[in-house]
């Protein structure tokens, strides 16, 4: 192999989204009104990465998310720990084609049970039903944090009533149960499904989602 060879084989995924480290960002926003992160702004200012990133592993709700590059042709993986487990699979180009006017890096989405649901005429309420977990995440941020750089994480929920479910499950069930060779396809599929099909019903169009959570996520520079 060539030296040209070795450039051509790099992948052109690799360093665009690392491992990150995330702080659960609802506790500034849950009470309606957005308030600033004084403390995690002076905890961004220490220049000793390590102590920075130990201080997000000790807070409350802490998410690690690890990203596995192709795992299959044109599909990547990411892990989730910590207050939220499991993985998502996404399609790989969004890493190097950005939509224009979007900021979003990664976006994927999968189905959970789930206990609790929320609209907004009734609130939050126990229910013993199923939500699509949307995971969005966003392009580097550089101004938020400064000097630090991070990346902006939410979790969307869509609870989703019988025939949303009935619609959305088994366009879901084709990723789960799919040979590798038809990951892609049905992951598009799945996207198709819930952008032009899902997320067009008047209700959706109304409340497109139900809940959500989201973290600021930091490198292991």
């Amino acid at each position: 192999m060539g030296l040209f060879d070795i450039f051509k084989s790099k992948n052109p995924y690799e360093g665009i989204l690392d491992t990150l480290h995330c702080i659960n960002a609802n506790q500034w926003t849950d009470s309606g009104k957005s308030k600033s992160p004084k403390e995690l702004i002076e905890k961004s200012k220490l220049s000793d990465n390590e102590k920075f990133l130990d201080y997000i592993k000790k807070s409350s709700r802490y998410l690690k998310i690890v990203n596995e590059l192709e795992i299959n042709e044109g599909v990547s993986k990411i892990l989730c720990s910590g207050s939220t487990k499991g993985h998502f699979v996404y399609p790989s180009y969004y890493l190097v084609n950005k939509i224009k006017g979007e900021t979003i890096l990664v976006q994927s989405m999968r189905i959970i049970k789930s206990n609790i649901s929320y609209n907004p005429d009734d609130g939050y309420k126990l229910s013993d039903g199923h939500s699509l977990e949307i995971l969005n995440i966003y392009q580097e941020d550089k101004k938020t944090l400064k000097p630090r750089k991070c990346h902006r994480v939410s979790f969307q929920y869509v609870d989703l009533d019988k025939s949303e479910y009935k619609f959305i499950k088994p366009l879901y069930s084709k990723i789960t149960n799919t040979k590798k060779d038809d990951l892609y396809k049905h992951i598009m599929e799945l996207y198709k499904g819930y952008h032009f099909g899902l997320g067009e019903t008047e209700k959706r169009k109304a409340y497109p989602i139900n809940r959500y959570n989201t973290f600021y996520g930091f490198k292991e520079e």
